[in-house]
């Protein structure tokens, strides 16, 4: 019996999470009712719905309440008044018939036990009349129901007599159809199994000039892998044999001259201009020794691709090399053009057999073509090596490599190139400054290493028109045909202050002022110009530093806001470092 409550509990809880979902309410409040174990009187929200009374815990944090804690059937249960109890004097019991088992539930005030005890009482009078005539309304559909059945059954009985012989007929026909039809399906089968076979030995054939067009595709990328190998191989002999030519033909006699006092060149000159050559001789050779051993070793599983991975610290030496290329070209021209015996030394070097009559700058541009060219071959080996190959990963890896490589030897020419600019431009402004009369602003260029951005400004109530922004300083210039580039102030960028005049907030720190200025620089040109539209048609930014300010003018909002950026970007990454 308990078992069978307990079941019962469970399903009402999964089909009523919350009182809410109860259909039919007739009442709910907060009564009191006695536990069963420790008796303690606990408050619970009674809910009644029909003939069942429903109890919740109100100890839930949601609300409405959770699952139901218990119900009772009021049609199986008597409800009597407890007028014993002095302590809790508003108080009844409710006793079920089946279970034999008492339940005390109480209330604090009399309006609240008056209404529910009158109520309970009357519900068992109330449904039990109820289902007396539920139950007195289906004998008598059931009797109706068992008299119509009655007569179905006996139409039903005379349908079947009358049709029996005929029946008897049918199933005698059916025999015949089945037999027929049984004949039908083997020979079917027989003619679809003849037409399976004619189909398999046709699939047969044809899967067997699929694999032959499938090897025969394999074994041509397997081919052209080969000849990819072979010509890397070729283009590397090639390449570390004219390293060698250069070493033999022209590093060497240099720096025996200079040995023994018949200097064609300085040892600062003969490294400015062959820079790290020998270093990338050894390198390359080394490459070369193992490439050679790799193709004497060829297999259809044979690697390559890891040799370029495990070579990549190595190769980076080319990045001085490439850097230094630019500086040792010019170097090249002008000894050539300075220095006579240099230009007859180059001679001979043209003359010698073994340099193919090659003049000296088509031998020391090879090693800015050369780590391309590894990465030109390496994407053709991809292309001709399946995915399953193992050493198609090391390919891939080795593609990425060799991009990274020239990525950063790029970054690092780019980085010379500024410099060397930040350098002819300190070299300009120096010069002003000692060629000026009034002595101009006293400037150092110490921590000016990199030059952002320059361009020509114009500021309120004062002729200085071009201004240079660097990592550490602004410099601003006046440029006239007479004087050249006159220095007129020197803003350091430590102690500087950015207000964007054309802002609704001016006094934004450079972090929002950034923010602001990126989300501008997103949007479109002519919304940009809408947007920033003044009534003066001048658009300004102002620079403060100390109890200095310079304010600067432009005529289109785009033109302030790039300077405005790099500024702002420049004074975050000294505030970050």
């Amino acid at each position: 019996m308990f078992k069978k409550k307990n079941s019962q509990l469970i399903e009402i809880q999964k089909k009523y999470d919350n009182i809410s979902k109860i259909p039919f309410v007739t009442k709910e409040g907060l009564l009191y009712k006695l536990g069963k174990y420790m008796g303690v009187w606990k408050p619970r929200v009674f809910v009644l719905a029909n003939e069942y009374l429903y109890y919740f815990d109100t100890r839930e944090k949601q609300t409405p309440f959770g699952p139901p804690l218990g119900y009772f059937n009021l049609l199986d249960c008597k409800i009597e008044q407890v007028t014993n109890n002095s302590k809790r004097p508003l108080s009844f019991r409710i006793s079920e018939t089946k279970t034999k088992r008492h339940y005390l539930i109480s209330s604090i005030h009399k309006q609240d036990y008056d209404s529910w005890f009158s109520l309970l009482s009357q519900i068992k009078s109330t449904y039990g009349k109820r289902v007396e005539l539920a139950v007195l309304i289906q004998s008598v559909f059931r009797k109706n129901v068992d008299y119509r059945q009655t007569q179905e059954i006996i139409q039903s009985t005379l349908t079947i007599q009358r049709f029996y012989s005929f029946q008897r007929a049918q199933r005698k026909m059916a025999k015949v159809i089945a037999c027929i039809t049984k004949l039908q399906s083997l020979v079917r089968s027989f003619l679809l199994k003849r037409k399976y076979l004619r189909m398999k030995k046709e699939v047969k054939i044809i899967q067997s000039h699929f694999h032959v067009i499938k090897a025969k595709n394999r074994l041509e990328k397997e081919l052209t892998r080969k000849k990819i190998v072979q010509e890397l191989l070729a283009t590397e002999k090639s390449y570390v044999n004219n390293l060698k030519l250069i070493i033999d033909i022209f590093i060497k006699p240099l720096n025996s001259l200079h040995a023994i006092e018949q200097r064609v060149l300085t040892l600062s000159e003969i490294s400015g201009v062959f820079g790290n050559w020998e270093k990338i001789y050894k390198i390359n050779f080394e490459l070369l020794a193992i490439f050679e051993s790799r193709l004497n070793s060829w297999s259809v599983y044979q690697l390559i691709g890891d040799v370029f991975i495990s070579k990549t610290d190595s190769l980076l030496e080319y990045a001085n090399y490439v850097t230094n290329y630019d500086h040792s070209r010019k170097l090249l021209d002008k000894l050539t053009a300075t220095n006579v015996n240099f230009g007859h030394f180059l001679d001979a070097a043209q003359r010698d057999k073994r340099s193919k009559y090659l003049d000296i700058s088509s031998f020391l541009i090879q090693p800015v073509q050369r780590l391309p060219r590894y990465e030109l071959l390496l994407r053709d080996l991809i292309k001709n090596t399946s995915t399953s190959h193992p050493d198609r990963a090391n390919l891939e890896k080795g593609v990425v490599k060799m991009r990274e490589i020239t990525m950063y030897i790029n970054d690092q020419q780019k980085e010379r190139e500024n410099l060397a600019k930040v350098l002819q431009i300190q070299q300009e402004l120096s010069q002003s400054l000692l060629s000026s009369s009034s002595g101009g602003a006293k400037i150092s260029f110490a921590s000016a290493t990199s030059l952002i951005r320059e361009g020509e400004v114009r500021m309120a109530k004062k002729k200085w028109n071009y201004m240079y922004l660097f990592n550490s300083q602004i410099v601003i210039v006046q440029k006239s045909p007479e004087t050249g580039k006159q220095v007129k102030d020197v803003i350091q960028l430590d102690n500087l202050t950015l207000r964007d005049l054309d802002s609704i907030d001016p006094n934004l720190s450079n972090t929002d002022l950034l923010a602001s200025l990126s989300a501008s620089m997103s949007a479109s040109t002519s919304s940009l110009e809408s947007a920033s539209t003044n009534s003066t048609g001048v658009f300004r930014f102002r620079l403060i530093s100390g109890k200095n300010e310079h304010t600067f003018l432009f005529d289109t909002p785009i033109e302030k806001n790039l300077w405005l950026t790099d500024i702002a970007i420049t004074l975050n990454r000294l505030d970050k470092k």
